[in-house]
Protein backbone atom coordinates (compact mmCIF):
# COMPACT_ATOMS: atom_id res chain seq x y z
CA UNK A 1 0.00 0.00 0.00
CA UNK A 2 2.27 2.57 -1.63
CA UNK A 3 -0.10 5.45 -1.35
CA UNK A 4 -0.32 8.68 -0.92
CA UNK A 5 -4.20 8.44 0.29
CA UNK A 6 -3.87 12.06 1.73
CA UNK A 7 -3.96 13.62 -1.70
CA UNK A 8 -7.21 15.08 -0.20
CA UNK A 9 -4.41 16.88 2.29
CA UNK A 10 -2.84 18.64 -0.64
CA UNK A 11 -5.94 19.77 -2.23
CA UNK A 12 -7.23 20.58 1.39
CA UNK A 13 -4.38 22.63 1.90
CA UNK A 14 -3.99 24.21 -1.92
CA UNK A 15 -0.20 23.69 -0.98
CA UNK A 16 0.95 20.77 -3.09
CA UNK A 17 0.05 20.37 -6.79
CA UNK A 18 0.49 16.50 -6.94
CA UNK A 19 1.02 13.23 -4.83
CA UNK A 20 3.52 10.95 -4.75
CA UNK A 21 1.55 7.85 -4.90
CA UNK A 22 -1.59 6.63 -6.93
CA UNK A 23 -4.84 5.90 -4.74
CA UNK A 24 -5.39 2.68 -3.22
CA UNK A 25 -8.78 0.68 -3.08
CA UNK A 26 -11.00 2.85 -0.56
CA UNK A 27 -12.95 1.17 2.31
CA UNK A 28 -16.07 3.17 2.03
CA UNK A 29 -17.66 3.65 5.56
CA UNK A 30 -20.97 6.02 4.97
CA UNK A 31 -21.45 7.57 2.07
CA UNK A 32 -21.00 11.41 2.29
CA UNK A 33 -20.65 13.22 -0.83
CA UNK A 34 -18.14 15.94 -1.30
CA UNK A 35 -15.60 17.76 -3.25
CA UNK A 36 -12.73 16.23 -1.15
CA UNK A 37 -13.93 12.21 -1.64
CA UNK A 38 -14.44 12.72 -5.38
CA UNK A 39 -11.26 14.13 -6.04
CA UNK A 40 -9.23 11.55 -3.89
CA UNK A 41 -11.03 8.38 -4.27
CA UNK A 42 -8.09 6.76 -2.15
CA UNK A 43 -9.61 8.22 0.86
CA UNK A 44 -10.79 5.43 3.08
CA UNK A 45 -12.48 6.98 6.10
CA UNK A 46 -15.28 9.10 7.13
CA UNK A 47 -15.50 12.59 8.08
CA UNK A 48 -18.28 13.71 11.28
CA UNK A 49 -20.66 16.41 9.64
CA UNK A 50 -20.64 17.80 13.33
CA UNK A 51 -18.06 17.21 15.67
CA UNK A 52 -18.35 15.18 19.41
CA UNK A 53 -18.38 16.99 22.77
CA UNK A 54 -15.05 17.25 24.23
CA UNK A 55 -15.16 15.11 27.60
CA UNK A 56 -13.30 16.32 30.71
CA UNK A 57 -10.79 13.96 30.83
CA UNK A 58 -8.09 15.97 28.30
CA UNK A 59 -7.70 18.19 25.68
CA UNK A 60 -6.42 17.82 21.76
CA UNK A 61 -3.55 19.14 21.22
CA UNK A 62 -0.73 19.03 18.53
CA UNK A 63 1.99 18.18 21.07
CA UNK A 64 -0.40 15.17 22.20
CA UNK A 65 -0.43 13.80 18.21
CA UNK A 66 2.96 14.58 17.87
CA UNK A 67 3.86 12.49 20.53
CA UNK A 68 1.90 9.65 19.28
CA UNK A 69 2.25 10.04 15.66
CA UNK A 70 6.14 10.32 15.41
CA UNK A 71 7.16 6.91 16.73
CA UNK A 72 5.04 4.89 15.02
CA UNK A 73 5.79 6.73 11.49
CA UNK A 74 9.28 6.65 11.81
CA UNK A 75 9.13 2.78 12.22
CA UNK A 76 7.60 2.48 8.63
CA UNK A 77 9.92 2.17 5.58
CA UNK A 78 7.97 5.21 3.76
CA UNK A 79 8.63 7.38 6.67
CA UNK A 80 11.56 6.69 8.51
CA UNK A 81 12.25 10.55 9.43
CA UNK A 82 9.39 13.13 9.18
CA UNK A 83 8.87 16.98 9.74
CA UNK A 84 6.42 18.67 11.18
CA UNK A 85 5.20 21.69 9.22
CA UNK A 86 2.90 24.43 10.66
CA UNK A 87 2.75 27.13 7.72
CA UNK A 88 -0.66 27.99 8.08
CA UNK A 89 0.16 29.28 4.19
CA UNK A 90 -0.58 25.33 3.26
CA UNK A 91 -4.23 25.71 4.61
CA UNK A 92 -6.54 26.82 2.14
CA UNK A 93 -6.97 30.70 1.79
CA UNK A 94 -11.22 29.90 2.04
CA UNK A 95 -10.66 28.36 5.65
CA UNK A 96 -7.17 29.80 6.89
CA UNK A 97 -8.76 32.68 8.60
CA UNK A 98 -10.73 30.14 10.42
CA UNK A 99 -7.79 28.03 11.70
CA UNK A 100 -6.38 28.72 14.87
CA UNK A 101 -3.97 25.82 15.29
CA UNK A 102 -2.36 23.78 12.18
CA UNK A 103 -0.07 21.08 11.87
CA UNK A 104 1.07 18.34 8.82
CA UNK A 105 3.54 15.63 9.50
CA UNK A 106 5.18 15.18 6.06
CA UNK A 107 7.90 11.97 5.33
CA UNK A 108 11.35 11.86 4.22
CA UNK A 109 13.38 8.91 3.19
CA UNK A 110 16.59 10.47 4.07
CA UNK A 111 17.86 14.04 6.15
CA UNK A 112 17.92 16.94 3.81
CA UNK A 113 15.49 15.47 1.52
CA UNK A 114 13.75 18.54 -0.52
CA UNK A 115 10.35 17.30 -1.45
CA UNK A 116 8.91 15.00 1.11
CA UNK A 117 8.53 11.60 0.16
CA UNK A 118 4.59 11.27 2.14
CA UNK A 119 3.16 14.35 2.49
CA UNK A 120 0.51 15.03 5.24
CA UNK A 121 0.37 11.97 6.78
CA UNK A 122 -1.14 13.00 9.75
CA UNK A 123 -3.32 16.69 9.44
CA UNK A 124 -3.79 18.65 12.56
CA UNK A 125 -6.67 21.66 12.52
CA UNK A 126 -7.87 23.49 15.37
CA UNK A 127 -11.01 25.86 14.45
CA UNK A 128 -12.16 29.09 15.62
CA UNK A 129 -15.54 27.84 16.03
CA UNK A 130 -17.48 24.79 15.67
CA UNK A 131 -19.31 26.51 12.27
CA UNK A 132 -16.27 26.66 10.37
CA UNK A 133 -15.12 22.84 11.36
CA UNK A 134 -18.53 21.66 10.28
CA UNK A 135 -18.41 23.63 7.02
CA UNK A 136 -14.68 22.33 6.57
CA UNK A 137 -15.44 18.62 7.41
CA UNK A 138 -18.58 18.85 5.22
CA UNK A 139 -16.80 20.23 2.03
CA UNK A 140 -13.14 18.55 2.43
CA UNK A 141 -13.29 15.69 4.76
CA UNK A 142 -16.08 13.48 3.52
CA UNK A 143 -15.10 9.49 3.31
CA UNK A 144 -11.55 10.46 5.55
CA UNK A 145 -11.26 8.83 8.94
CA UNK A 146 -11.25 11.50 11.68
CA UNK A 147 -10.26 12.12 15.10
CA UNK A 148 -12.71 15.24 16.77
CA UNK A 149 -12.58 16.91 19.88
CA UNK A 150 -14.58 20.26 20.07
CA UNK A 151 -13.03 22.32 17.10
CA UNK A 152 -10.15 20.24 16.80
CA UNK A 153 -9.78 17.50 13.79
CA UNK A 154 -6.93 15.52 13.30
CA UNK A 155 -6.42 13.13 9.95
CA UNK A 156 -4.29 10.23 9.25
CA UNK A 157 -3.41 9.28 6.13
CA UNK A 158 -3.18 5.47 4.93
CA UNK A 159 -0.16 5.82 2.87
CA UNK A 160 1.83 4.04 5.13
CA UNK A 161 2.22 -0.06 4.64
CA UNK A 162 2.50 -0.10 8.66
CA UNK A 163 0.32 2.66 9.68
CA UNK A 164 -3.22 1.16 10.44
CA UNK A 165 -5.74 4.81 10.20
CA UNK A 166 -8.43 4.02 12.42
CA UNK A 167 -6.12 2.12 15.26
CA UNK A 168 -3.62 5.18 15.31
CA UNK A 169 -6.72 7.69 15.65
CA UNK A 170 -8.08 5.35 18.45
CA UNK A 171 -4.68 5.67 20.26
CA UNK A 172 -4.61 9.43 19.83
CA UNK A 173 -7.90 9.62 21.50
CA UNK A 174 -6.86 6.90 24.42
CA UNK A 175 -4.06 8.82 25.17
CA UNK A 176 -6.19 11.87 25.30
CA UNK A 177 -9.31 10.65 27.06
CA UNK A 178 -10.96 12.81 24.52
CA UNK A 179 -12.77 13.57 21.43
CA UNK A 180 -14.16 10.82 19.36
CA UNK A 181 -13.18 8.57 15.98
CA UNK A 182 -15.41 8.79 13.03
Amino acid sequence: MRTLTLCVAAAMLSALAACSSPPSTPTVAAPVTTAAASAAPGLTTTAPATAAPTTAAGRLTLDLVKQQVGPVFAKDPDCPRGAWVTDPGNIDAKYRANVTAFGEYDCHLTDGETIPHRVAQAVFLTFKDQHSLNDYADAELGMVPTLVDGTTVVIIGSGLKTVEVRPMLRAIENACGCGHVA
